[in-house]
């Protein structure tokens, strides 16, 4: 019977993967409304992620930040563990959006 428990993903030198994206408290506001509110994401290296909800939820405010288009107002991100407020560069040269 197959194993429960996943193996995290591994570099060439057996060091740990950086996690494909990791954010905490993750906040975006236009003028007096808020659109994200404190968001923690936390996707493995090599996992498949679905971001799901429901109208106004913040889904595309989520996503524009993780991939440079616009900037979180508070939080700390990093994306193929680059940090995205630091090296933008670094994230867009890792990352393909459609």
């Amino acid at each position: 019977m197959p194993s429960s428990v996943m193996s995290m993903p591994t570099q060439t030198d057996g060091r740990p993967s950086p996690a494909a994206v990791s954010a905490v408290g993750l906040r975006k506001s236009y003028g007096d409304k808020t659109v994200l509110d404190g968001i923690d994401l936390d996707i493995p290296a090599g996992s498949v992620f679905a971001l799901l909800g429901p109208n106004g939820a913040g889904k595309t405010t989520a996503v524009k930040i993780l991939s440079t288009l616009i900037t979180a107002d508070a939080g700390q991100v990093r994306v193929a563990g680059h940090d995205l407020a630091g090296a933008p560069q670094a994230v867009r040269a890792a990352i393909g959006v459609t």
